[in-house]
């Protein structure tokens, strides 16, 4: 019998869910890198910007704090740019993300579901060689709304044809992890941010109880 104060994964699942950025590749230091330039293009302190899980659009919105008259169409297509130049002077997995990923999409649906543009998580997952493995990756296109609402986990449980509440979410933001609560799945949250948002709080990926962690699949 499992002692209730231990923490513990789901023993059985019938999907996994993960954010990407920070969460299975370290592509934060992207954005704020992304979001530094363009600050300094316009003569601003870029001190701070960036929001940790946020989309484009928060971005765009925080820059128009500072400087009201940018054209925020225009602004946006910037930023996803070099969000993407970054991102192709080479991105790599967090720790234990390849053996994670490799392990479950052998016998279980897994999915991406992240803040970031659709088409900057294509370009991810293309060069990470990484397609084959996941039912589907999402963006923020791919629904009406982003995190922290839930409908982007919503769907990917939906791509994967199982119920939320028998999913399992990788989160390692605020906004994600409040997405995934809101959507009805168990939260696994990586890292101090969102420690206090999840069902379980863990340092890492290589964490043990993520290593040794082989649920088996609701049909």
């Amino acid at each position: 019998m499992t002692d209730s104060l231990t923490p513990h994964l789901p023993g059985r699942v019938a999907a996994v869910l993960f954010d990407m950025d920070n969460t299975l590749v370290a592509s934060e230091d992207a954005w704020f890198e992304a979001a530094r330039q363009l600050w300094d293009e316009a003569g601003g302190d870029s001190t701070g910007k960036g929001i940790l899980g946020g989309t484009v659009d928060d971005v765009v919105n925080e820059f128009l704090l500072d400087f009201p008259d940018t054209d925020a169409e225009e602004l946006s297509r910037r930023l996803v740019e070099r969000l993407a130049g970054a991102l192709a002077e080479g991105v790599r997995p967090t720790p234990g993300a390849i053996e994670l990923i490799t392990r479950l999409s052998a016998y279980l649906p897994i999915t991406i579901a992240s803040n970031s543009p659709s088409e900057i998580v294509r370009q991810v997952v293309a060069s990470l060689g990484w397609g084959p493995m996941f039912t589907a990756a999402l963006g923020t296109e791919d629904v009406a709304n982003p995190k922290p609402a839930p409908d982007l986990y919503l769907e990917a449980a939906r791509l994967c044809g199982v119920g939320i509440a028998d999913c399992v979410v990788f989160e390692d933001s605020p906004m994600g992890a409040t997405a995934a609560r809101q959507a009805g799945a168990f939260v696994v949250t990586i890292g101090p941010e969102a420690a206090d948002l999840g069902d379980l709080n863990v340092a890492s990926l290589t964490d043990a109880l993520i290593s040794s962690w082989k649920p088996e699949v609701i049909a």
